[in-house]
């Protein structure tokens, strides 16, 4: 009978997002940008094998999803009205196109720095959603011959809450 473990590689994210609201002095709210430090933790489900496979390339998919794409960004959904603010009309025109093909993470320049759009709202829910999609794609290509399966992805909003999403729950 075969066996099998489990494989979890952990990404620390610094991230801005554009919130309908945001607490000020006196209590107040408004809307605003706020920081968030995301932990990030994609599992994989990998057969024994003797000996051992070099499983670096998970970590490669992990991060060119996730980390090269959103770490240090602004994370907007591309139907917020600021988004037509921080960037040229023309730049605006080529994202508005390129989500209406369904991508579902592109990178940009701002005003404002580094921007990751979205085509929704860029809650922890949607968030582990999309990369576990994207996640799952790669690691399927890329390791049909080894008997891995990218399993769940939690998504630690502060250290006692998380989102964890995966085909199975």
């Amino acid at each position: 009978m075969p066996q099998y473990f489990n494989i979890t590689y952990c990404l620390d994210l610094n991230i801005t997002k554009k919130v309908n609201y945001a607490y000020i002095e006196d209590n107040k709210l408004e809307e605003g940008f706020v920081g968030y430090r995301y932990r990030v933790e994609c599992t994989c489900r990998a057969k024994y094998q003797d000996p051992p496979t070099d499983m670096s390339f998970l970590k490669k998919i992990f991060k060119a999803e996730i980390q090269d794409l959103c770490d240090h960004a602004t994370i907007i959904d591309y139907q917020d009205p600021f988004l037509k603010e921080i960037i040229n009309s023309i730049e605006y025109m080529g994202i508005i196109h390129q989500q209406q093909k369904k991508a579902q993470f592109i990178q940009a320049s701002s005003k404002i720095g580094k921007l990751c759009i979205t085509p929704f709202k860029p809650s922890s829910e949607n968030l582990a959603k999309a990369w576990h999609g994207a996640i799952h794609q790669r690691v399927a290509a890329n390791s049909s011959d080894l008997d891995i399966n990218f399993e769940k992805i939690k998504v630690w909003e502060t250290n006692n809450w998380y989102t964890e999403f995966s085909v199975d729950l």
